[in-house]
């Protein structure tokens, strides 16, 4: 058989080209055909001239420009009025309240610009996208009431309770123990101490039961979870329908703290009931007084409302409130708002005692954007000591590594979420952003089970509650949240600040995040932090990270501060130098003649 020879090339024949020349003549010779008939017909296409405009010397030339200027402005706010319909009908908000949201927004921008190169470092050049306006609530109408006055409370957390009667310290349901204070207690005597067990809906109701009997062997113990209204938003909700109503008077456990309240208030001679929230931050202090008041009369804290450079609003002053006993009218409670404590900083610690505590402040409280932080792996090693090792694995689909390792576990998150930078190297600082983030907006769902849990007895008066409230089972299954159990937490020993005046530093303290986060633990971390870049940061823009890994890679922050801009050039490689090479002229006569040179050069 003879042998097929494989064709070579691509170059068409003469014959092809000669063609395709062909093809083209008659289309030419058919388009001028065309075009001398319809000459013939009269037909003729002209090329529109473009308009001159208005001559300059011309007599109305002001009025018509003028004319044509509103015109042009009319046309952009009918287009800009239907863009706030078609907002107002997405968020449920009138048009009105959308035009005062960017008015608002236009004027914080003009400010912000004024002030560029004084008090902002270079990162706040860059402007985030305008804020969509917040949701509206829909009232009921058995809670349309007048309007609540909020006026300003004490200065100082002794003056707080040297005015309250009753101490309504609000502690976190996922970890309670964490978020008791003996010295504050110490600092109450006298007073009536009420432990309220805020959100409950956070955790299994097996580890709600065994934490109920636990402190009511010490405390006067009550759950709560506040209203819908006021619960955490998840990050980018589902848009509401204007129809849906936003609830305000469903808190569990609002009917039994208002029992509570009506008993003291018996036993008290005065007037009114003075009641004084206390808690870490976002414990939900504010959150449980709207729930109480069935109104938003308090700002809440809202991870979504980090738009700009100071994150998210948290109390930073007192305020007081007062409302009305529902059992009781004209009997009056006396509601106040106090900022998170703030401890006084211990001297003489060791440096890794003080990380620790640095590390359980930060995650206690999850205030701003903590997976901003400059070094994150402090707080995830903290993270994994407490964690159950099992849970995650099963949380993060990783494989198996020894218990409380955090290397290996850093190690599997980052080959998972394909953070591996150049050379092979596995991104740790990636993957542990990805965990505090996971942290701070409430997918790591992290529940405690009391000390001794084995010998306690699970009975408690609240099987109502506890009946409302999913199993451990049933929150494993949830696809949202990976469900994962820590250590208990010990009670806060160290003193508190009483004579600290809030809101003073409120501006100063709230440049960024990570500071503020430091500000809270109380403790120096300048030194720290500038040995931990040393290590962490110098090859961080090598990651690569896959398209599918995109959400992962959002955790990989840039940090805003202006320490580091000073820092910036001394991690920068030092400049590569070009290197030049020069070539001799090729003499004619090619390779030989050269040969040749060199063989008389070596002669």
């Amino acid at each position: 058989m003879p042998q097929i020879r494989k064709k070579t090339s691509k170059r068409g024949t003469t014959h092809q080209r000669q063609k395709l020349k062909h093809k083209v003549s008659q289309g030419r010779k058919k388009a001028k055909k065309e075009a001398r008939k319809e000459q013939a017909a009269g037909k003729t296409h002209k090329k529109s001239k473009k308009d001159p405009g208005t001559p300059n010397n011309f007599p109305y030339k002001d009025q018509i420009l003028a004319e044509v200027a509103e015109s042009r402005r009319q046309a952009a706010d009918e287009k800009q009025r239907r863009k706030d319909e078609k907002r107002a009908a997405l968020t449920g908000l009138d048009v009105k309240d959308v035009e005062d949201s960017q008015k608002n927004t236009m004027d914080i921008d003009i400010d912000e610009n004024q002030n560029d190169g004084q008090g902002f470092d270079g990162i706040m050049s860059i402007r985030p996208a305008p804020p969509v306006p917040p949701k509206k609530k829909t009232i009921e109408p058995s809670v349309l009431e007048p309007v609540i006055p909020v006026t300003a409370g004490p200065h100082t957390l002794r003056e707080v309770l040297e005015k309250a009667d009753v101490l309504l310290h609000v502690v976190d349901a996922r970890d309670p123990a964490a978020g008791l204070s003996e010295a504050l207690f110490k600092e109450a005597k006298g007073k009536v101490i009420l432990l309220l067990v805020n959100k409950i809906d956070c955790i299994p109701r097996e580890s709600l039961a065994l934490w109920l009997s636990h402190l009511r062997l010490t405390y006067n113990t009550l759950p709560f979870r506040v209203a819908e209204a006021f619960l955490p938003s998840k990050p980018n909700p589902p848009p509401v329908s204007k129809k849906t109503p936003v609830k305000m008077d469903d808190a569990l456990g609002s009917d039994a703290l208002w029992q509570q309240l009506s008993k003291l208030k018996t036993k008290k001679s005065g007037d009114e009931l003075v009641v004084a929230l206390t808690g870490v931050t976002n414990s939900g202090k504010s959150a449980v007084i709207n729930s109480l008041a069935r109104a938003d009369v308090m700002p809440i804290y809202n991870l979504n409302s980090a738009i700009s450079a100071k994150g998210p609003y948290t109390t930073t002053s007192a305020s007081e409130l007062v409302l009305e006993f529902p059992d009781k009218k004209g009997t009056k409670l006396r509601l106040i708002d106090t900022p998170g404590l703030e401890y006084v900083r211990a001297e003489g610690v060791e440096e890794q005692e003080k990380e620790m505590t640095r590390a359980r402040d930060i995650l206690l409280r999850s205030r701003g954007r903590i997976d901003r932080l400059k070094d994150p792996l402090f707080a995830v090693t903290h993270i994994v000591s407490r964690a159950d090792t099992q849970d995650l694995m099963l949380a993060y689909s990783l494989p198996a590594f020894s218990k409380g390792d955090p290397a290996s576990f850093l190690a599997g998150m980052a080959r998972a979420s394909g953070l591996i930078k150049k050379r092979g190297v596995l991104d740790h600082a990636g993957a542990a952003r990805i965990v505090l983030r996971d942290w701070s907006i409430g997918k790591f769902a992290r529940y405690t089970m009391p000390p001794g849990s084995s010998t306690i007895s699970s009975s408690t008066n609240n099987e109502g509650i506890l009946a409302m409230l999913k199993s451990r089972k049933e929150l494993r299954k949830a696809e949202d949240v990976k469900l994962i159990q820590l250590q208990p937490g010990e009670a806060e020993k160290r003193e508190v600040s009483l004579d600290d005046v809030w809101g003073v530093d409120e501006e100063i303290s709230e440049v960024d995040d990570e500071d503020a986060e430091d500000e809270e633990a109380g403790g120096d971390e300048d030194a720290e932090d500038e040995e931990a870049r040393g290590d962490e940061d110098e090859d961080e823009d090598e990651v690569e990270v896959d398209q599918g890994n995109s959400k992962s890679g959002e955790a990989e922050a840039v940090d805003d501060d202006e320490e580091d801009e000073e820092e910036v050039p001394e991690l920068l490689p030092p400049p590569k130098r070009k290197r030049t090479v020069s070539f001799a002229a090729v003499p004619a006569g090619g390779k030989r003649l050269r040969r040749s040179g060199k063989n008389s050069r070596r002669g």
